[in-house]
């Protein structure tokens, strides 16, 4: 907190009267000093920062109706943080800006897109803001603003005229339950800096449940504020008597925990409790060391003390607790680290009929007959580094198997971890798991060999949804191959760490599933598209390790939680991945695959892929075919990847269709080429390496489907000129093309011919209809290596080039090109503008062969400056040395001097 703010308190507790002293001595009252000058901004942090983005919103419905008069009211919740860039426009929205400057973002956004900028990172847009600020201008303003933000932002940069003495800027880093005492330190350009203390009657009654309730309703609109609060309740008593959410493991189960315990209920549970979960940060729930005994006194946690009940070894000790409390729905027991781990007392669960939560970490009891086996109403049972007490104290165990297990039947999720309690997945007791949704193995294996785990049947476990089995290769190896097709409901497999699996088990039957996780799997030799399900949509395979915890939502885990780097001495062995056609696949992360050698992602709606992050340092066929989604590839070194085949088409199956197998035109057995066929010319920002061939289309069918000369006779040849070789090449559509041409045979101009027998293909470049976007020049530099070395360029029937060399001014141009056509192209002024410069001897010293057909508008082929040093060279060829043939036609404007 800076130490230029006037700091002033609110004593209260409501979220009315806060809201009604803010409005009357902040807002109404224009005599007070900070309202003179500059002091217009005004900071409001709540209840220890509790309730502030609820009083904010009462403030920006109450002065729109009946306080102060301002001209305009900008209410601005941002307290769920995206960027600086949504954050101006919800500025718009508010403002009511017309449809136009919604485009301008649309626009913005694509061109970041297509630049490689994270949607975090994308600021604010000028032209946007100079819009805001004449809508601002000259009028009376209250700005209130709900920062989710780690950081200050100034909102000036928005357009918004934050600085004029007549506006107002109300304020506050708080919302959604975000407690982090920490984030006030940040508040440096306020000029009034507000919070809200209690006063001595809310301290007699230990309750502010009001303002907590208050605070729930600002989380979402659409689920019960109650429900919220008993949410946001049951993982703050957690988070209070643990050190961190590992210890309860928030992140991996807080929306199971509030289902299976009863706070959320109804068909849509699930859906509403993954929604909340995502909307609830872990890192801002209370602490001891941060809010002390406030919290307890504050919140009314008493009554739910005996409800949901945490137990560690640091609170109490295990031997002087006989049972739980009959009223008990939710218990966390984590006793101390041993070896072996603590005993738990026989009869602990024996008065829990309503225990429907049970976390079990560092325990001894039978595995045979658990203490809680008799708890009928359990939903959820967490077992974490236990070990069985029948093996530890009497070295045998006892199966018990006439024992019932009825808790099984109601089970909604297991999670095993570090524990070998294998009989609890044998057939029989599976048969049990009915309305098993979520079943979780990480590091389990099997204890005792005379339990029979040679095969693990998934078919009775027809309602999961959810399963992971992570570094658990002895029952991943029992698994029955064929357990997966029944399983239609499966929406998440993890199988982390199972580096004994050499084959993916046939998943194409599972056909709910969206996520597949594969980290760490260092035996895994491929992956085929026909093990996988159409339904995909993230897929990861990282090869330095698997994350250090997994969250309980449908996606593959963040980065942030990845290994950074390899640190382990077996290698992944996957040397093929093929998602080809899995088109609701958008999320990809692949990452240390050293022996992956061929990578296809054809037909999927990935929108970006960067190949050197991917550090696959043996990848060399890539395949990007029928991406229409895919904006970026980023690859700029290249000996990383060393690619020898990259194939990649933004265009869908219909464009892709009137091109043949163009798409597929060169030969595998050729090493180093590079095919692009890209409907926008952003597209190649990331892309700094070509190789020595490449075909680059920039068009929206690859070739034209027309020879030059033969639009305006009306004459289809089946193919365009752009990729035609010289006679004796390796092409394709050789036999199409040498049809084609005899039957112009007896024509009178021969020059077709001569220009189809002098093309080459190696390198080849073509600008045609609805593949290039030059509006935005940034980035278009990229291209000025790809035309030196083109040996052929075709530019037709694009309405916005103006010049066939982008109007790029280099001393040295096309050094290679031979063959070269521009028709069709009603906006291209010059064949090629080289006005500013003079050019190198060396430009089109190898152009053999011209063809302008049909630019209406255009004056000159070169610009009329050109001009050449002159120098002497004895074996160099010169500039034009080489040209033997130009066709001229339907140049109506062109220039002769």
């Amino acid at each position: 907190m800076s130490d230029t703010h006037c700091c002033c308190e609110i004593s209260t507790d409501s979220i009315t009267d806060a809201r009604e002293e803010i409005v009357l001595k902040y807002l109404r009252n224009t005599d007070r000093r900070y309202d003179r000058g500059r002091e217009n901004i005004i900071y409001f942090d709540g209840w220890n920062g509790l309730g502030a983005s609820a009083v904010l919103a009462a403030i920006a419905e109450s002065v729109r109706t009946d306080g102060p008069k301002f001209d305009i009211v900008i209410h601005v919740d941002c307290s769920v943080w995206e960027s600086r860039r949504e954050m101006q426009r919800k500025i718009a929205e508010e403002l009511k800006l017309d449809r136009s400057v919604m485009v301008l973002f649309d626009k913005q956004d694509e061109e970041d897109d297509f630049s490689g900028l994270d949607k975090g990172s994308r600021a604010e847009i000028d032209d946007v803001a100079e819009l805001i600020f004449q809508a601002a201008e000259d009028r009376r303003c209250l700005i209130i603003f709900h920062n989710g933000s780690d950081n200050e932002i100034d909102l000036s940069t928005s357009g918004v005229p934050v600085f004029d003495s007549k506006n107002k800027v109300l304020w506050t880093f708080r919302g959604r339950f975000r407690l982090d005492p920490t984030i006030t330190e940040k508040v440096q350009s306020a000029d009034i800096f507000l919070s809200a203390c209690p006063t001595a009657n809310i301290w007699f009654h230990n309750d502010l449940s009001a303002v907590v309730h208050e605070e729930a309703a600002q989380v979402s609109h659409d689920i019960s504020p109650t429900v919220i609060t008993d949410c946001w309740l049951y993982l703050s008593l957690l988070h209070y008597n643990h050190d961190n959410s590992s210890d309860y493991d928030g992140d991996s189960h807080a929306s199971n925990y509030w289902v299976c315990d009863g706070i959320i209920s109804g068909d849509s549970a699930w859906k509403i409790a993954d929604r909340l979960h995502e909307e609830m940060r872990m890192e801002y729930l209370p602490t001891k060391q941060d809010h002390g005994k406030w919290f307890e006194k504050l919140c009314g946690l008493h009554e739910k003390k005996s409800r949901w009940i945490s137990i560690t070894s640091k609170n109490v000790e295990i031997q002087n607790i006989q049972t739980i409390p009959k009223e008990t729905t939710s218990c966390f027991l984590t006793l101390e680290k041993s070896d072996p781990p603590t005993a738990l007392p026989k009869h602990l669960f024996e008065q829990s009929s309503k225990l429907r939560v049970l976390r079990l970490s560092w325990c001894t009891f039978s595995f045979a007959c658990p203490p809680f086996m008799h708890c009928s109403s359990l939903r959820f049972v967490f077992i974490d580094s236990c070990r069985d007490e029948d093996v530890e104290f009497t070295g045998k165990g006892d199966d018990k198997q006439d024992t019932e297990w009825t808790f099984l039947q109601r089970l909604w999720v297991l999670d095993i971890r570090c524990t070998s309690w294998d009989w609890i997945l044998s057939p029989a007791k599976m048969m049990l798991m009915s309305e098993l949704r979520e079943l979780n193995l990480t590091d389990a294996g099997a204890s005792r060999s005379d339990w029979d785990m040679k095969t693990l049947e998934l078919t009775w476990l027809r309602d999961l949804q959810r399963l992971r089995v992570i570094n658990s290769s002895t029952f991943l190896t029992a698994v029955v191959q064929n357990s997966f097709m029944c399983m239609q409901n499966l929406e998440l497999l993890d199988l982390s760490g199972n580096s004994a699996m050499e084959v993916l088990p046939n998943l194409s039957g599972t056909n709910g599933l969206k996520v597949l996780i594969l980290d760490d799997c260092d035996g895994l030799l491929h992956v085929e598209p026909d093990a996988v399900p159409t339904s995909l949509e993230s897929f990861s395979f990282d090869g330095f390790g698997r994350a250090s915890k997994w969250k309980n939502s449908l996606q593959i885990p963040e980065k942030k939680l990845r290994p950074v780097a390899c640190d382990k001495e077996e290698l992944p062995k996957v040397s093929k991945i093929s998602l080809e056609g899995r088109t609701r696949l958008k999320h990809v992360f692949l990452q240390g695959l050293p022996n992956l050698e061929e990578l296809n992602l054809s037909e999927t709606g990935i929108k970006e892929l960067d190949l050197e992050a991917m550090q696959a340092k043996k990848l060399e066929r890539l395949f990007l075919v029928g991406c229409e989604n895919l904006r970026r590839v980023q690859w700029l070194d290249a000996r990383n990847p060393p690619l020898k085949l990259l194939s990649v088409d933004t265009r869908g199956k219909a464009e892709r269709s009137m091109d043949g197998d163009c798409h597929r035109s060169h030969s595998y057995s050729q090493h180093d080429f590079v095919q692009v066929v890209a409907t926008d010319a952003r597209f190649l920002r990331g892309f700094g390496v070509f190789g020595t061939n490449f075909h680059l289309h920039l068009s929206s069918t690859v070739n034209s489907r027309q020879l030059p000369g033969t639009k305006e006779a009306g004459i289809s040849s089946g193919v365009e000129l752009g990729l035609v070789p010289a006679v004796g090449s390796t092409f394709l559509y050789s036999d199409v093309l040498d049809k084609a041409v005899k039957e112009y045979d007896n024509a009178e101009d021969c020059s077709l011919q001569v220009c189809t027998q002098l093309l080459p293909s190696e390198r080849h470049i073509e600008f045609a209809e609805g593949g290039c976007n030059w509006e935005f020049k940034s980035g278009r530099e990229g291209m000025v290596s790809l035309l030196d070395s083109a040996q052929s360029l075709h530019v037709h029937d694009n309405s916005s080039i103006t010049a066939a060399n982008l109007e790029f001014d280099y001393a040295v141009q096309f050094r290679d090109l031979r063959w070269c056509c521009v028709e069709w192209c009603p906006k291209l002024h010059s064949g090629f503008l080289l006005d500013s410069k003079y050019m190198s001897e060396s430009s089109f010293e190898s152009l053999q062969t011209f063809w302008a057909s049909h630019l209406l508008a255009a004056r000159y082929i070169w610009s009329k400056r050109l001009s050449f040093h002159i120098y002497v060279r004895d074996t160099a060829p010169a500039a034009f040395s080489q040209l033997r043939h130009i066709h001229l036609h339907s140049c109506p404007r062109l220039t002769l001097w």
